[in-house]
């Protein structure tokens, strides 16, 4: 095992982190790390982390706050966030294990107030009624995602016997995550790790019954042949879905789901999260309080609902003044 001192790079040493850090992530949560790190080694890797100053720490976040090289945008708010957070966590890592004085530099990084922050909108009522019209072997999971506010992940891990349909609830008890590049697996527990009871809306409440019915399959949302969805399986309905939402309410002209990334997208991108982000929405819009909405959402703090709340009051905000600037134009204007 090598040993490392105040002399190292920060590579070394981020390497070391990594090791510690990574232990019991999932797959996806590994890949994002790889990735953070790479960013941040391009600009320090192979400087002596003693060496390192707050300098060169604002030429990551100032260069990747202009420019993310992997999508040719700005790098976001949050991603640049979590950027500072590893380089903090590696240097507190390198102080613990080191004889040397070395400083945290990261410590005083300053993330730009103009960086672009990362937003999932909710569909709006067109959008809404187009999910629930919408004839797909995937509708069944939209409605579940729309209206009970499942993750994917739990979409994918449901049986039909987490459904009570005599209660009208659903038990989101599990969740599928991602162990390799093509492999999920089944968490006895949800993100946060808690269990959850929604109750199904009656709205939906009969198609349900309907599909659970016709199933072959022990698994709410499976693959044609039954079984649990894997990544790319998964990737793959979701695109046939959005393919057909564009053909049958966007007028798309080509009549193939097989090449899906040539599709015009005529409606607007909708992924998955976007519908559990409107069942908020229409909690919210509901009148439901914030604290039974934090808990029929899964969410481990309060402050993120919270938070989606607050962006929603700030739409309503601007929405009431909108039709405040029409009353009195109609009014006083010429």
């Amino acid at each position: 095992m090598e040993i490392l001192n105040e002399n190292s790079t920060f590579s070394e040493w981020g390497e070391r982190w990594k090791k510690r850090n990574i232990i019991g992530l999932a797959y996806g949560r590994q890949i994002t790390i790889e990735s953070q790190l790479a960013h941040i080694y391009s600009f320090i890797g192979n400087l002596p982390i003693n060496k390192i100053k707050l300098m060169n720490l604002d030429d990551i976040i100032i260069e990747r706050g202009n420019l993310n090289p992997n999508t040719g945008k700005p790098m976001s708010k949050a991603y640049l966030k979590e950027i500072r957070n590893v380089v903090k966590s590696i240097f507190n890592y390198a102080i613990m294990n080191c004889d040397g004085y070395i400083k945290n530099p990261a410590m005083e990084i300053k993330i730009p107030k103009n960086a672009p922050k990362t937003t999932v909108r909710a569909l709006n009522e067109q959008e809404q009624k187009w999910i629930y019209d919408m004839p797909h072997r995937l509708r069944c999971g939209c409605l579940l995602m729309m209206f009970c506010g499942l993750r994917a992940g739990e979409l994918i891990a449901l049986k039909w016997s987490d459904i009570d349909f005599k209660n009208k609830l659903v038990n989101i008890n599990k969740n599928a995550i991602k162990t390799a590049p093509n492999k999920f697996e089944i968490k006895q527990s949800t993100k946060n790790g808690k269990s959850r009871t929604v109750s199904i809306p009656d709205l939906i409440l009969n198609d349900l019954n309907t599909y659970y019915q016709t199933s072959s399959s022990l698994i709410v949302c499976p693959k044609r042949d039954g079984t649990m969805q894997s990544p790319s399986s998964w990737r793959s309905l979701w695109n046939s879905y959005i393919f057909d939402l564009n053909r049958i309410f966007g007028n798309s002209k080509l009549d193939t789901k097989y090449t899906p990334k040539k599709t015009p997208q005529i409606i607007g991108k909708i992924r998955p999260h976007m519908l559990r982000h409107t069942y908020a929405t229409m909690l919210y819009n509901s009148g439901v309080d914030i604290m039974t909405a934090s808990k029929l959402m899964g969410h481990a703090d309060i402050q993120t609902t919270l938070k989606i709340y607050t962006e929603l009051r700030e739409q309503t905000m601007i929405y009431s003044i909108n039709k405040f600037d029409n009353y009195v134009s109609g009014i006083f204007g010429t």
